[in-house]
């Protein structure tokens, strides 16, 4: 390879750098619409530019060819890119489907081949040679007719372009200045390399050995410099009016002074079910006519902003109604027509409709609710209650509004839940439930489960509370009333019964010792042991029926393998089987369980007329099962139950309200002659003796 030096080589050394320069610059823009295709073109540029310098520092031909041959590359695809640019750039990208894009790309590669296979055929380039005849040696040639065909195709895309940017910049005549400029820039930059193109190939260059379009390339940089900087080219990107009106929801019409449509936007030629071609220079009345409501109302009306409400029936929407004349640019304040733009309100108006009627069912569900509620501000003030919740406190309609929520509440209770209500108020948890004491309007104390939880506005802020009242006085007594079992059974354990059972004790050792000689004092005390250990038996089966020892101290599987035991000596074969482990049960959930065994063993006892039966305990998860299974005469259980709300049958009525109580259920299986199947099912999470429960 031989060099040559010549000062026209910085020029073009120059116009590369500012290419490359701006196409590093937009590539770290490429979220912007055009970033990515205005990148590639100013690559395509400085590719272009670098090349021919090469070219013109070659000494000998095949340098200066193979560098011509380079230049090539970004020679053929630059106006390409530039149509893809200004397609983006003036939003219309829908235009660059993958088959246009195809065809685009079809010319730029047959140049392409056609000029690293030029020596075989001469179509593109011909009698090429190398003059050395000036300051420095330079390709000189004649040009095929493949040549002409790109130079024609190139102009093409470069007119499109052109004429495309000029329609921008007609659009924002009265828009920013800095669109203006942005426009006016890409203009320049595209106009400064085609006319030094021509200048070259058609032989009015002032420099013939020179090739023009690289150093034009210089003012193209220097232009879009100043568009990507000065006037924020790929920040802000101008939106043509008219694809604005286009993607609008709301129909925009545009009428004459003879009401006869000028134009309407696709909103605008859903609603009138009319292509724009065939709407456009006919009356409005007419197009319009499936909507006879706007037509006849606003027929004479030059302006005007209103709801209307067209249609009927499912089919009936709405809308805001906006008519403003247009003027003439005369200034004489002319009207020239009339813009009516139709805002559909339709699904606005059903989500409004749609509060309302869940407004009204929250008010109804709030009046009739069966438990007591109540809407709180903030501060803990009574805004409204339901009528149940009155009643639970004993109050009349109006007489607890205003009051505060610490008047009415058990005054040992009233910082209970106050650490949870703070998180609440907070948004730490959405809801909690705890078990409080409130004060009737008598003074009496009513026992009740109070839920909270927050009402927020769309932001998150808290604007009231809603409380709910269960009345769980009734379950309280319930407990209470086990908890008195529980007492009396040891009291009985540690009292009766112990001093029974060593009566019991001391009399054997008296007859064993001291052994009456007539039969009748014998008599008298063998009828007194009798009688101390008969006392000994009902004091341990009452202190069983009231609650059994073995319950409190060992659990659930261990009293009913006791009480299993128990029936085994009175001849009954009886199975047990249990998967408890060793965790302790709830007490409520072992006291329930238990008394349901008892109760369905003691029913098979009495009227089953079997000695058979099974028992099995086990655990799924979060759910205790209990079964127990007779294979005794059976009955009907439906009939049964009907009786137990009559009065009779009162332990199966007992049974079910127990588990239920506890947040399980019971089911009975029986027919007559095929045995019967208790099953009780009690969640372990629903029956927590905690007094507190809040959610996250």
């Amino acid at each position: 390879m031989h060099w040559q030096f010549t000062p026209y080589v910085f020029p073009v050394i120059a116009s590369a750098a500012v290419a490359a320069a701006l196409a590093l610059n937009a590539w770290h823009r490429r979220p912007s619409p055009g970033a990515t295709s205005f990148s590639l073109l100013m690559l395509a540029v400085a590719e272009w530019s670098l090349a021919y310098a090469l070219e013109l520092v070659s000494a000998d031909l095949p340098t200066a060819l193979f560098w011509d041959n380079i230049a090539w590359l970004g020679a053929a695809f630059a106006p390409t890119l530039w149509l893809v640019f200004v397609l983006q750039y003036t939003s219309r990208a829908r235009w660059l489907t993958r088959r246009n894009i195809a065809i685009l790309l079809v010319e730029p590669l047959v140049i392409l081949i056609l000029v690293w296979t030029n020596q075989f055929h001469g179509l593109l380039e011909d009698n090429i040679r190398l003059d050395t005849s000036g300051s420095f040696a330079a390709l000189v040639m004649t040009y095929g007719v493949w040549y002409w065909i790109n130079i024609a195709y190139s102009y093409l895309l470069l007119f499109v372009g052109a004429v495309l940017i000029c329609m921008l910049i007609q659009t924002l005549v009265r828009s920013s200045h800095l669109y203006l400029g942005q426009a006016g820039a890409l203009l320049i930059a595209v106009v400064a390399p085609w006319v030094g193109n021509a200048l070259t190939i058609f032989g009015l260059n002032p420099f013939p050995k020179l090739d023009l379009t690289p150093f034009a390339f210089t003012v193209t940089g220097v232009a879009m410099a100043s568009s990507l900087f000065l006037f924020r080219l790929l920040d802000i990107i101008p939106v043509a009016r008219e694809a604005v009106i286009e993607s609008m929801r709301d129909a925009v019409i545009v009428l004459d002074e003879q009401n006869r449509i000028v134009d309407l936007n696709p909103a605008a030629q859903r609603l009138a079910v009319c292509t724009a071609s065939k709407a456009v220079g006919q009356p409005f009345s007419q197009v319009f006519a499936a909507w006879p409501e706007l037509v006849e109302r606003y027929r004479d009306v030059t302006e005007a902003d209103a709801e209307v409400v067209l249609g009927e029936g499912e089919a009936l929407r709405y809308f805001d109604l906006h008519i403003s004349p247009l003027y003439r640019r005369t200034g004489d304040f002319a009207v020239s027509g009339h813009l009516i733009v139709l805002n559909d309100i339709t699904e606005h108006k059903q989500a409004e409709r749609s509060l309302r009627e869940s407004e009204e069912r929250f008010r109804n569900i709030f009046a009739e609710a069966p438990i007591g509620m109540a809407v709180v501000g903030l501060d803990g003030t009574v805004l409204q209650v339901n009528k149940t919740f009155r009643e639970m406190l004993g109050y009349g309609k109006q007489e607890l509004a205003g009051r505060i929520l610490s008047d009415i509440t058990h005054p040992v209770d009233i910082g209970k839940d106050g650490l949870l209500a703070a998180q609440m108020f907070k948004g730490a948890i959405t809801s909690y439930k705890v078990e409080k004491r409130y004060l009737r309007k008598n003074r009496e104390t009513l026992w009740a489960d109070l839920t909270a939880t927050m009402i927020r506005d769309h932001d998150g802020h808290a604007i009231y509370g809603l409380m709910m009242l269960e009345n769980v006085v009734e379950r309280k007594r319930a407990k209470l009333l086990e908890e008195e079992r529980h007492h009396v059974a040891y009291e009985l354990h540690d009292g009766l019964a112990q001093v029974v059972a060593s009566t019991h004790q001391h009399l054997q050792a008296f007859a064993s010792h001291y052994r009456p000689h007539s039969p009748q004092a014998r008599q008298e005390l063998d009828q007194a042991l009798e009688l101390a250990q008969r006392s000994v038996r009902e004091a341990r089966r009452l202190i069983a029926g009231l609650r059994p020892t073995a319950l409190d101290d060992f659990g659930l599987a261990t009293a009913l393998r006791l009480q299993v035991e128990a029936w085994r000596t009175e001849g009954w074969t009886i199975t047990f089987g249990e998967t408890l482990g060793s965790e302790r049960l709830p007490p409520t959930i072992e006291t329930t369980l238990f008394g349901v065994a008892q109760e369905a063993l003691t029913n098979a006892r009495k009227h089953a007329s079997t000695t058979r039966a099974r028992l099995a305990l086990e655990r799924h998860e979060s759910t205790i099962r209990l079964e127990i299974q007779d294979w005794g005469c059976g009955f009907e259980p439906l009939a049964v139950l009907h009786e137990a709300s009559l009065g009779e049958h009162i332990g199966l009525r007992e049974m079910q309200e127990r588990v239920e109580l506890v947040g399980g259920q019971l089911m009975i299986s029986s027919r007559p002659g095929d045995g019967t199947l208790v099953i009780a099912e009690v969640p372990l999470l629903a029956s927590d003796e905690g007094d507190t429960f809040h959610e996250q």
